[in-house]
Parts: structure tokens; C-alpha cells; sequence
């Protein structure tokens, strides 16, 4: 058992320079959309590629044990992990933009998300209290990201580790 939580802990950290690369390049266009709004609609299109990352990196991970079988909470550990680690390099660009490139990001994100809920027509109360959840320092906003990207990592890990036990694609296999 010890050395399985080891093999889950290094893969998903080597796997984790992959997604969290991806999702650097995904953040630049993020950072891009103030200047051209138009990127945002390729950081829409980029966000499809997270699962296929995830389920790629199960089947990987399930062709690196001997047994070449993938247990289901298994895969939901690992997807769980991979994304902490893929979020800790992720946090890294967010912080370069929160704090250097464009300080005034969150206060503008927060003031578009009340102005939304403005538009929806929530009550005083609601607004007042997404008022006082709203404001929060990069600190904040960077551990709220990384724990959403965990939280969508246990929800994909939860659809996906089924699907990806029963692929039994392995590169070995396509050279025969």
C-alpha cells in the first residue's frame, strides 16, 4: 500500500508539471482578455481540454503498474492530487498576475460578479452578503482557486476513473 501511495504521490507530481503547464498557457489568455476580450473565448475553448488531460494522465498512470488495473477510488485519488500539484504551478502565474502585472484584477473581477448579481435582481441581504464575501486579498483569491481546481479534479476524477480503467490503449502495444 505504501508503495502504491508513493507511485500515486511521484506521477501525479511529474504529471502535474504537464497540466499545470497547460494551464499556465491557458492563464496567458486569461491575462490577455483585458487588453483583447476576443481571447476569451479560446481560454473557453482551452478549458475542454482539462478533462482529456486528466483522463489521459489515468491511462498513463494505470499502464505504469504492473497489474495494469486502475481501482476507482483509486483514479480519484490521483486525479485529486494531480490537481493540487497542476494548481500549486498555476498558482505561481496567477500570483505574477495579481500582484504585478494587473493589481487591480480581483477588485474588477468582484465588481463585475456584483453588477451581475445586480442584473438577477438578488435581494439586499444577498447582495450585502456577496459584498463582504467578495472582498478578499491575492492570497485569498489564490487558495479559493486552487481549491476550486481540486473540487472540479474530485468531480472529473469521479466521471473519468471508470472510463479510464477500461482503456487498455498502451504505446507498447500500438509498435506491435
Amino acid at each position: 500500500m505504501q508503495k502504491n501511495k508513493n507511485s500515486i504521490i511521484s506521477f501525479t507530481m511529474q504529471a502535474g508539471f504537464g497540466l499545470g503547464g497547460f494551464w499556465v498557457f491557458k492563464y496567458l489568455f486569461i491575462i490577455g482578455t483585458t487588453k483583447y476580450p476576443s481571447l476569451e473565448f479560446v481560454n473557453g475553448f482551452l478549458i475542454f481540454f482539462t478533462p482529456l488531460l486528466l483522463l489521459f494522465y489515468l491511462v498513463q498512470y494505470k499502464n505504469t503498474k504492473t497489474d495494469n488495473t486502475l481501482k476507482y477510488w483509486e483514479g480519484v485519488k490521483f486525479g485529486i492530487t494531480l490537481f493540487f500539484f497542476a494548481s500549486i504551478i498555476e498558482s505561481v502565474m496567477v500570483f505574477i498576475h495579481v500582484t504585478r502585472i494587473d493589481p487591480a484584477y480581483i477588485s474588477r473581477v468582484t465588481e463585475e460578479t456584483i453588477e451581475m448579481a445586480r442584473s438577477l435582481n438578488f435581494s439586499d441581504t444577498m447582495m450585502d452578503e456577496l459584498k463582504r464575501q467578495s472582498s478578499f486579498s491575492p492570497f485569498t483569491y489564490i487558495f479559493r482557486q486552487i481549491m476550486s481546481n481540486i473540487f472540479i479534479g474530485f468531480i472529473l476524477s469521479l466521471m473519468l476513473s471508470p472510463i479510464a480503467s477500461r482503456i487498455n490503449i498502451n504505446i507498447k502495444n500500438l509498435k506491435k
